[in-house]
């Protein structure tokens, strides 16, 4: 459940019921517009360059500006603001059970299988993993995470306003079980089952509205007593996949109840919650020795062997 037994957050704190959650966004401006074809997004050959030094299994996210939010949905998806973001680079895939094992000794998840999406883990648990990655790894912000979910779409979704089951997992196709990753149609970055399949933590701490201001890297509150997941899951509807849906957890949570109230009881059916790594460009390349490429006319940098640059 997403509140420890027994206690009841004050309405100023208060993240919306399961079932607003599942409602799907209203009419309004963003879902008034036509669908979305899913194009990859198109690198200058300097952004090409930067793209091939990636950390294994990352994709190359070229940074910008966005408007991040929804005032059309729930509440707590307000306030529509402009959001810009520095170059990061992001896993292709949610951590896998593969991944995690070999990293912490032990599978936690409820569905097993090794390209499976890693789940039934909190955010401290993660942070155990983290720490073992020697900086190659952390949990995105939740504007991170948005922005590269988005990958330039204005729509519901990131392949346009009407569902598609050939781009998630979910209640309507999983059969109440996860999925190996990469099974769906990725989004313009190259990113897989960034809806659908399992919710995936970031590092902000919850906030009931964001700031309506324009921000630049934000990192959200400094403290608080839930973290934000974002994503949706195998038991999720295709309301709950919109882009903008956001919703709360105590960071000691490894499963997440989909009926009963926050606070409630837990029953049998929940949402399960993965993750997936980010490492800012800046950082990564600068921890890379780098050797110049000397081409007849043409300079660049060089990637590193992959030896060099494998990660947990």
């Amino acid at each position: 459940m997403s509140c420890s037994q027994g206690e009841t957050p004050n309405e100023q704190n208060q993240a919306p019921s399961i079932a607003e959650i599942e409602q799907e966004a209203g009419p309004g401006p963003v879902a008034a517009q036509p669908p979305k074809r899913v194009e990859p997004v198109v690198l200058t050959e300097e952004d090409k360059k930067i793209a091939a030094m990636a950390p294994e299994g990352m994709v190359f996210i070229k940074g910008g500006c966005f408007i991040m939010g929804n005032n059309n949905a729930q509440v707590d998806e307000k306030f529509e603001r402009e959001v810009c973001l520095e170059d990061f680079f992001m896993d292709q895939y949610e951590v896998t059970q593969e991944r995690w094992e070999r990293v912490m000794g032990f599978n936690p998840s409820k569905f097993i299988g090794p390209t499976h999406p890693v789940e039934q883990v909190n955010y401290y648990d993660i942070q155990k993993f983290l720490k073992k990655s020697n900086g190659a790894c952390r949990l995105p912000t939740e504007a991170e995470w948005e922005y590269a979910a988005r990958a330039g779409a204005e729509t519901r979704y990131y392949w346009g306003n009407v569902m598609d089951g050939e781009y998630a997992w979910f209640m309507d196709n999983a059969e109440g079980t996860t999925h190996p990753v990469g099974q769906k149609k990725p989004n313009a970055f190259g990113l897989y089952d960034m809806m659908g399949n399992v919710w995936e933590w970031t590092e902000d701490w919850w906030q009931n509205v964001y700031p309506s201001e324009k921000l630049k890297d934000p990192t959200g509150p400094n403290t608080g007593e839930y973290k934000v997941i974002r994503g949706g899951s195998i038991v999720s509807s295709a309301g709950a996949l919109r882009l903008t849906n956001r919703t709360w957890l105590n960071p000691k949570n490894r499963v997440y109840s989909k009926i009963s109230t926050y606070g409630g009881l837990v029953n049998e059916k929940f949402n399960f919650i993965g993750f997936r790594c980010v490492v800012s460009a800046d950082t990564w390349l600068k921890s890379q020795p780098v050797r110049k490429v000397t081409t007849e006319g043409e300079g660049g940098l060089s990637p590193n062997p992959p030896e060099a640059t494998a990660q947990p």
